[in-house]
């Protein structure tokens, strides 16, 4: 087995989150926030990343149930 592109691929996935870290900006003082406030933010600006994630946990659940399924 060639362990090249794995390592390859495990490199370039640390130098971007190490890049990401490095870049990280704001402030980290706990602020008060609410359920409305969160779920306003869910269902309006982060609505395409909600629902492409139950999609995917959707997908790997029926895909556990099939592979599940074959193993008898």
């Amino acid at each position: 087995m060639n362990k090249a592109p794995a390592f390859i691929a495990s490199f370039l996935f640390f130098i971007v989150m190490a890049f990401a870290a490095i870049n990280i900006t704001g402030s980290y003082s706990p602020v008060q926030q609410s359920i409305g406030s969160i779920s306003r933010l869910l269902f309006s600006t982060y609505i395409i990343p909600f629902e492409l994630l139950s999609v995917v946990l959707v997908g790997g659940i029926i895909g556990m149930f099939h592979t599940a399924e074959d193993e008898e």
